[in-house]
């Protein structure tokens, strides 16, 4: 009996390690792509990150993956994934927008605070 507890609390210790979701990061806008982006360019970039922002809400929807991460961390890991992803995609979304207003194509001044949510479809 002690050793069947034994295993199924190393099995569970073993999933939850497996259990914190991972999105990804959204890079930076470099220099060169400051300075060489069009307008298209800019716009493909900004769907992207787009794009990105609803991966992540849909993938931190609840799931298996979250009771497993509630059991090992009380759910703290995917909440700092998540908004580390978050801040990553806002950041990239709010210099597209800079690089939009300096390139002429938006003629709309960015918002330093406004935070970028995925447009419904």
């Amino acid at each position: 009996m002690r050793n069947a507890m034994l295993v199924a609390g190393l099995c569970l210790l073993a999933l939850q390690g497996c259990a914190t979701k991972n999105y990804g990061r959204q890079g930076n806008l470099t220099d060169f792509e400051k300075q060489n982006m069009n307008c298209r360019e800019i716009e493909l970039e900004q769907a992207k990150v787009q794009g990105f922002i609803q991966h992540v809400d849909k993938e931190s929807e609840f799931d298996g993956r979250s009771v497993l991460s509630f059991l090992g961390d009380f759910g703290i890991g995917n909440v700092m994934e998540k908004d580390s992803a978050m801040k990553s995609a806002n950041d990239r979304a709010y210099q597209l927008q800079i690089a939009s207003y300096q390139r002429g194509c938006n003629t709309a001044k960015p918002q330093p605070t406004a935070q970028i949510q995925p447009t419904a479809r």
